[in-house]
């Protein structure tokens, strides 16, 4: 009986050390991402069928970010309105308005939440609108 509460006892405190290390590395290589680039997703179609040049619209939407401009560069299956879309987001740098001096950061808690950008993405997620071009040229035939 006491090997068994032995070895239970060595596998707990190993998997606890192995727990807070893990933790720690993770802490340490923590990669931050532009939030802009979960904005400029959000309003893509999400068809990833590559047509843009890129092998994804993950992929796009980072390159758009990182390119700053959108000059040269398109998205054959959200059209126009996508690519209008992609820019207001680009050019309003994907936060609220400035806030007034000794104001406390917005809902959440968190530095450039715009409710309006969440309401945005969130009813760009409700499925009629994942494909919008899709569906409106379907139901031309």
């Amino acid at each position: 009986m006491n090997l068994i509460l032995i070895s239970m006892g060595v596998l707990g405190v190993t998997a606890f050390v192995a727990a807070v290390l893990l933790y720690a590395i993770s802490q340490y290589f923590k990669v931050e991402e532009d939030p802009r680039i979960d904005l400029v997703q959000a309003v893509l179609p999400g068809a990833n069928c590559g047509g843009c040049g890129f092998a994804g619209c993950r992929n796009f939407a980072e390159a758009c970010v990182k390119a700053g401009s959108i000059e040269g560069l398109a998205c054959p299956v959200g059209g126009e309105p996508t690519m209008d879309e992609v820019k207001k987001i680009l050019t309003s740098g994907g936060e609220a308005a400035p806030a007034a001096a000794g104001d406390q950061p917005a809902e959440g808690g968190k530095k450039g939440f715009d409710p309006a950008i969440a309401a945005k993405i969130k009813a760009l997620a409700t499925p009629k609108a994942v494909y919008p071009n899709l569906i409106t040229m379907a139901q031309k035939k």
